[in-house]
């Protein structure tokens, strides 16, 4: 059975999560619902419109527990990291692969290290080619491209823009190469996702447009599909959390939700540009909207993104994290030196990383991975 890649069973978890001390409970349905309608804009985007390009902003914060750190006006207080940790133990718990999971928080604690004191125009690439196709990942890439902003503030902001691509691996190595000299290493997707680069501002590449043009891409940045699309759906996706609100079986919110893609789906010509008129059949009625197309399960496909939840060196961070939450189940490879998660029940006949045999007899001679 293929794993969904909007699992709606999050939506109502986190939004009836306890509510962080010191922040009004106001606030965070705010929050909490902007994430939602969020994230279904963005799993539209990606997998029923097929769009190349989106746009989203981190926000740089500090504070005496955390020290600098990532966040999002969508999510909760508080780091993002704090997200992709808790989208390894969702999988975990469930018996599900983390390896890639991992590989994403490893990776993301690196890039928020690098950009602590980056100056306003800093660039980095992170790539995230597809995981395997037997766990539901596609044919397509992201390129995540992001640039140091100043906001209207004078604060300093991430601009973040997720590039759609069909690139393989070979070809992703082939650009990536010129920004990090390790990239021609680089074999499988978890060793992208594990590093991504930073890069200063050049003379030739001084904004992601060039980075993108510099990649071989013809086709210009352009996000006009989530103007036409988002006040297309803005009373659905209303419909939608307030299923959420009322804790609605998760029948009913896959319902609601393949009512929401089929209804895209029939609109696509319109939102792409394609068709300068919407067939639109319906007036802030979102649940009979939810009757008329939501019995009808939408086309499976397939995206770089699994079902997941949307730096100081990873070294250390293994150290304070993965060996404290995993324990026996992991080891440090004798060959590279990089830390392996042993897979429950399972010993290790080669490094998760380099490839190296030289694990095996550390598996072999380890304790039991329950």
């Amino acid at each position: 059975m293929r794993t969904e890649a909007y699992s709606v069973g999050f939506d109502t978890k986190n939004y009836h999560a306890p509510i962080p001390d010191n922040y009004s409970q106001d606030e965070i349905y705010r929050r909490r619902e902007s994430n939602i309608g969020n994230s279904i804009i963005g799993y539209l985007g990606e997998y029923r419109l097929g769009v190349k390009y989106d746009e989203f902003h981190y926000d740089f914060e500090h504070d005496t527990e955390n020290g600098f750190f990532l966040s999002s006006p969508h999510a909760d207080p508080g780091p993002i990291l704090n997200i992709y940790r808790k989208a390894i133990t969702y999988r975990e718990k469930r018996g599900l692969p983390i390896d890639r999971e991992v590989a994403e928080c490893l990776g993301f604690q690196k890039l928020q290290e690098r950009l602590a004191d980056a100056p306003v125009g800093t660039l980095a690439l992170w790539v995230s080619p597809p995981g395997s196709k037997r766990d539901g990942y596609g044919e397509h890439s992201f390129t995540f491209i992001a640039q140091v902003v100043e906001d209207s503030e004078e604060e300093k902001r991430l601009r973040i823009i997720p590039y759609r691509n069909e690139l393989s691996i070979e070809e992703h190595k082939d650009y990536l190469k010129y920004f990090d000299e390790d990239a021609k290493n680089y074999n499988k997707d978890i060793d992208f996702l594990t590093n991504p680069v930073v890069i200063e501002q050049s003379e030739s590449i001084q904004t992601p447009d060039d980075i993108v043009s510099f990649i071989g891409e013809a086709e210009k940045f352009n996000i006009e599909w989530r103007n036409k699309l988002t006040p297309l759906i803005k009373s659905l996706i209303g419909g939608f959390i307030q299923l959420v609100r009322e804790k609605a079986s998760d029948k009913d919110l896959l319902k609601a939700r393949y009512a929401i893609e089929n209804f895209v789906l029939e609109e696509k010509d319109y939102i792409l540009d394609r068709d300068r008129s919407s067939q639109l059949v319906f007036e802030n009625q979102p649940r009979e909207v939810f009757e008329r197309y939501g019995n009808t399960t939408p086309p499976i496909v397939g995206g770089s993104c699994g079902a997941s939840a949307s730096r100081e060196s990873s070294s250390t961070f293994n150290n304070v994290f993965l060996k404290d939450r995993y324990g026996e189940k992991t080891f440090e490879c004798p060959e590279c030196g990089k830390i392996n998660i042993r897979p429950k029940d399972q010993l290790l006949s080669n490094c998760q990383h380099c490839g190296s045999n030289k694990v095996a007899c550390k598996g072999d001679s380890s304790k039991s991975a329950a």
